[in-house]
């Protein structure tokens, strides 16, 4: 039932690191089981980073105002009407979720993850990571209660550093709520739901049975099961599938704690590569969404050094292909070690 369908190409051209030898290079089509989306694979298979030093970004960052340190977040946080969330704020543990100032869905929220203006990838602790995703949930239950029409579709994000987009070096979440759906996620919805019908079973569960002790296979903690993914959206693509799971009221306590523990490892992998920022999502849909399953997604962000470039070029934001310069497969090896 599952299709890992790739298309490979080659290019001849005269290369002038070997004396203008005529060679073959290799590239790699992708198409998503699910979806069916192109994704490309580059041929920089030995592309290496250099280490990032947020050293001068991170004391930069302290001379200036941020809403989120202690002290400020008090009296600089917005605050939720009472008759929404009574106090005005949301805590687990020392995580705060709080109103976006800059809201793009109608229940719009941010989740402070803790007091500390800056963690190194090594200083993300599980419990931060747990804490953090539970009042987010907590968030969500609350709007499905009390505004159903607007909580069809959810979603828990993570920005880490500015390269992935992050705005503050304070480590923070985005937590959004709405009738209609982001793109990917109404397209993996819509695909999930069409192969139910035509299968009778939920994609996930034969995407790990296929997956299973493969190449691209990191193996399960709990109910939590640990993929390369075949056909990344960027660089170091993880998904974590929520066995189970399809709507906000199904994540357990359990499950937040099986996550963070592995996201902590995934995390100490793009430490390891010096890949110095990452993007996380956390996708959730409705009870009315047949064959569905949440999964958490991770990607490395990064610039293209020596010159602070961007690693989104015309290929993503024009044509919406995603790529990705090392293939799934090399980056699993690696990745195993942390996992195990």
């Amino acid at each position: 039932m599952i299709n890992f369908r790739r298309v490979k190409a080659k290019t001849r051209f005269h290369d002038p690191t070997k004396n203008f030898e005529l060679v073959e290079v290799e590239s790699e089509k992708r198409y998503d089981p699910l979806t069916g989306r192109l994704v490309r694979v580059f041929p920089f298979r030995k592309f290496t980073f250099t280490r990032h030093d947020w050293t001068p970004f991170v004391e930069e960052s302290r001379q200036r105002f941020c809403p989120f340190c202690p002290g400020v977040i008090e009296k600089a946080a917005p605050r939720f009407p009472e008759d929404f969330i009574p106090g005005g704020r949301l805590q687990v543990g020392q995580s705060v979720l709080i109103p976006n100032l800059n809201p793009y869905e109608t229940h719009s929220a941010v989740v402070v993850m803790s007091p500390e203006h800056y963690l190194s990838m090594r200083d993300i602790e599980p419990s931060v990571m747990r804490d953090s995703l539970e009042v987010g949930l907590n968030y969500l239950k609350a709007v499905a209660e009390k505004d159903p029409d607007n909580a069809g579709y959810s979603s828990i994000s993570w920005n880490y550093m500015p390269y992935a987009g992050g705005s503050l070096i304070h480590p923070h979440l985005q937590v959004i709520s709405g009738s209609v759906p982001c793109n990917l996620d109404g397209e993996v919805a819509a695909a999930a739901a069409g192969y139910y019908d035509r299968n009778g079973r939920v994609y996930w569960d034969d995407l790990i049975e296929a997956e299973k002790g493969g190449e691209r296979d990191l193996g399960s903690t709990g109910q939590i099961h640990w993929l390369v993914s075949f056909a990344p959206l960027a660089m170091g693509d993880v998904t974590a599938v929520i066995k189970g799971c399809s709507t906000i009221w199904d994540i357990t306590p359990g499950h937040l704690e099986e996550l963070a523990r592995g996201l902590k490892k995934i995390i100490g992998y793009y430490d390891s590569i010096n890949m110095p920022a990452f993007n996380m999502a956390m996708y959730f849909a409705g009870k009315e969404n047949k064959g569905f399953c949440c999964t958490v997604r991770t990607v490395g962000r990064f610039t293209l050094f020596p010159l602070v470039g961007s690693d989104i070029s015309n290929m993503q934001m024009l044509h919406h292909d995603p790529w990705t310069l090392c293939a799934p497969e090399d980056m699993a090896v690696e990745l195993k070690k942390f996992i195990k």
